[in-house]
């Protein structure tokens, strides 16, 4: 398997971040509002979404998030991230490391390429901010 480069993105939570641990430990389940931008040579636009995690007793959260993808050219492309954030103390804080699978489904022609492509994101999340940077890679099958 190659990766090759799709786009990067960038988000935020629009609102509040909401995390409820009801059994008493750190185990728990949350619920946050996102927006942001895609940034790619294929593939480019704004998008928003929902992510609705687990938080595992760890304190690691396992993202689960869904919206749309509207392309400038256009086109509404869905999307769903899913995987594992580790946070980590750095020298600026405290900062989620991420690798998460990406999967788009289109209807519109110029992205069909989308629906039969799996993806891999490596990112940070600022657990202060819940600002995100990440760079999505298509996986190429090289066995083909």
């Amino acid at each position: 398997m190659r990766l090759e480069h799709l786009c990067d993105l960038e988000l935020a939570y629009r609102s509040e971040f909401t995390l409820v641990r009801p059994y008493g430990g750190e185990q728990g389940i949350a619920y946050g509002e996102i927006e942001g931008t895609i940034t790619g040579e294929r593939f480019r636009g704004t998008f928003r979404g929902v992510n609705h995690p687990f938080r595992r007793n760890d304190g690691a959260m396992l993202p689960d998030a869904h919206g749309v993808i509207q392309t400038e050219d256009g086109a509404a492309v869905l999307f769903s991230l899913a995987g594992r954030t580790v946070f980590v103390e750095t020298g600026t804080g405290r900062q989620g490391r991420q690798l998460l699978r990406a999967l788009f489904e289109a209807e519109d022609p110029r992205y069909r390429w989308l629906n039969n492509t799996v993806c891999m994101l490596e990112g940070k999340i600022d657990a202060e901010t819940g600002r995100m940077q990440g760079r999505i890679y298509s996986c190429v099958n090289e066995l083909v």
